[in-house]
């Protein structure tokens, strides 16, 4: 990433059906997904700024814009493809990538529904080796992705791969992996507060709180412990209630913490090396947790 505050827009001449024409595969804070069906080719998944966006649009926008620059600069197998970025004739801009079948967050939903229980450590491991990979090669890219969550992580063909997606909210890195301070502009982190680090939360009160890459760390273990408990971690701050079902509110004093996992699955010996990870990356002192390299290297893979 480039120190640029204002995104530069990628054109590209891909056409484009008008929305109603199009399936809609997802959605996000501000924007529509949708299937891209392509003659003879391979589908593109299309994320388009909503109609009813409103007074936030250019938020809405901005991230867009944001997301179309800093998936262009990457080139990963596990980080979801950049396609192209176009400018509809309402104005209206959207990014075009690969298409993946599922989310993880979906998955978890649907295995929960039909109570089918914890994932098999092998799904975890899959899920937990692919998106470390992904952040190892983020993270020497200098970005910080800064909204890690199973609602984050696509999956394709039944686990064969696990990708990381949405960059919206990234955040450039220095060197040092400490939050870079652009001139001239707020950088500041967004994320989603019930899978943020404790010193994420921490800084929204204190300006002296550090901010490094080992942020996407913590809510990485986070998202392991999703596939665990088929439950979503912490809180239900910040979160679509019509999408999210059967969380507490008062989980919200928890916000930052390393949530328990029941007796049954911490003393299992199937799960001993993903529980181990998990404790690892959710550590509250973030000089204590594991980088990207430093899991890869522990789940035996680098």
């Amino acid at each position: 990433m480039d120190d640029n505050c204002t995104p530069k827009i990628l054109r590209s001449t891909a056409k484009l059906p008008e929305t109603p024409a199009l399936e809609r595969i997802g959605y996000g804070t501000g924007v529509g997904v949708f299937n891209l069906q392509r003659e003879d080719l391979s589908p593109w998944a299309a994320k388009i700024i909503s109609r009813n966006a409103g007074r936030d649009r250019k938020q809405y926008s901005n991230r867009l814009q944001l997301e179309a620059k800093v998936l262009s600069s990457l080139n990963h197998p596990n980080i979801i493809g950049y396609r192209a970025f176009v400018k509809r004739p309402d104005g209206r801009e959207v990014l075009l990538m690969e298409q993946c079948e599922q989310s993880l967050i979906d998955l978890i939903e649907m295995r929960k529904e039909e109570n089918l229980g914890p994932y098999p450590a092998e799904y975890i491991t899959k899920v937990a080796v692919d998106i470390a990979k992904a952040l190892e090669y983020l993270h020497s890219s200098l970005v910080l992705h800064g909204d890690i969550k199973s609602g984050n992580i696509l999956v394709k063909n039944n686990f064969e791969i696990i990708k990381l997606c949405d960059f919206g909210v990234s955040l450039p890195l220095k060197s040092d992996g400490t939050l870079h301070k652009i001139k001239g502009c707020k950088a500041f982190y967004i994320g989603t507060p019930c899978w943020s680090a404790p010193e994420v939360l921490k800084g929204e009160e204190c300006l002296g709180a550090i901010i490094t890459s080992k942020a996407d760390i913590f809510s990485y273990g986070l998202v392991l412990w999703e596939m665990m408990t088929l439950s979503f971690p912490n809180s239900s701050t910040a979160m679509d209630e019509s999408y999210y079902t059967g969380i507490s509110d008062d989980l919200d004093a928890h916000l930052g913490e390393r949530p328990p996992l029941p007796d049954s699955l911490a003393s299992d010996p199937r799960y001993r090396q993903i529980v181990e990870l998990f404790n690892m990356c959710t550590m509250q002192d973030y000089k204590k947790r594991p980088s990207a390299k430093q899991i890869l290297k522990f789940m035996g893979t680098y």
